[in-house]
């Protein structure tokens, strides 16, 4: 059980307040893989912290490959690249790039699954990001070109055979004067009747420590990356875990509210293995 449970975790995380990794680590000397496909779509954008038409639509196209490796009971490494790909209709210069590549740390301090206390498992991960070489100072770049370190929380606990809640807070620091952050997503995990098929909904956020907001009079497009992000999405998804190993999900974020960010939803299909 404890394998379907991360594998079906591990795959069904949305990028835009991504899961920085699960409490749950792979076994040792267990390898997962996994790639996802995020596509979305909008020709709306909050010029602060209102929805405002840009009369042209922004489109953008993730692929991320993830890596994670189980050195022992307690101790596992991940690493996670990309390529993306954005562009604003009444721009013709399309953006298309290496996205950030990250890698990290995770300590498992606690598994549910070894103690009878009734705590929950709870890790910690460490990690730091590249950024990538793409442009910064317009409205439909793929990142913000920035490196910094991420310090992450992650507690899970399974209530049942059919239920599964898991929490992520994670501290973001970057460079290049872009603002810190704080991210969190909580989910909850139900296994249905159905052997293999899973359900998920959870609710994430993400807050910036700026005050710079686009459309300011003294805004210049280079602050793009500096500008205040905040949003706050709602994701479902289904996911479906084969007994070699394999597992296939689907999910759907909805931005329930933002500021400085495309008011877009995001679909996300994903193609995980472990062995």
């Amino acid at each position: 059980m404890k394998k379907l449970l991360t594998t079906i975790l591990f795959c069904s995380c949305s990028p835009a307040v991504l899961a920085e990794g699960s409490p749950w680590v792979p076994s040792d000397g267990e390898f997962r893989v996994s790639a996802e496909l995020l596509t979305g779509s909008s020709d709306d954008f909050f010029i602060g912290d209102v929805s405002t038409n840009l009369g042209g639509d922004i489109d953008g196209t993730f692929l991320w490959f993830n890596g994670a490796y189980g050195y022992d009971d307690r101790w596992a490494f991940d690493i996670r690249a990309g390529y993306a790909q954005s562009q604003f209709e009444t721009n013709p210069i399309e953006q298309e790039d290496f996205s950030d590549t990250s890698v990290g740390v995770t300590y498992q301090f606690i598994n549910e699954f070894a103690v009878e206390s009734g705590l929950p498992t709870i890790s910690v991960r460490a990690g730091y990001t590249v950024g990538g070489d793409y442009e910064t100072d317009v409205i439909d770049a793929i990142g913000d070109g920035a490196s910094g370190f991420d310090l992450s929380l992650l507690v899970g606990k399974t209530l049942n055979d059919q239920f599964t809640v898991a929490g992520d807070l994670t501290y973001r620091q970057r460079d290049d004067d872009v603002a810190d952050a704080v991210k969190y997503l909580l989910s909850g995990f139900y296994n249905t009747p159905v052997p293999g098929l899973g359900l998920s909904l959870g609710v994430g956020g993400s807050r910036t420590d700026s005050d710079i907001n686009f459309g300011d009079l003294d805004f210049t497009f280079d602050q793009f990356p500096q500008t205040d992000r905040d949003l706050d999405v709602l994701i479902g998804g289904a996911n479906y875990g084969f007994e070699n190993g394999i597992g296939l999900s689907l999910s759907y974020l909805a931005l329930l509210d933002g500021t400085n960010v495309s008011d877009t939803d995001v679909t996300t299909f994903s193609f995980s293995y472990s062995y």
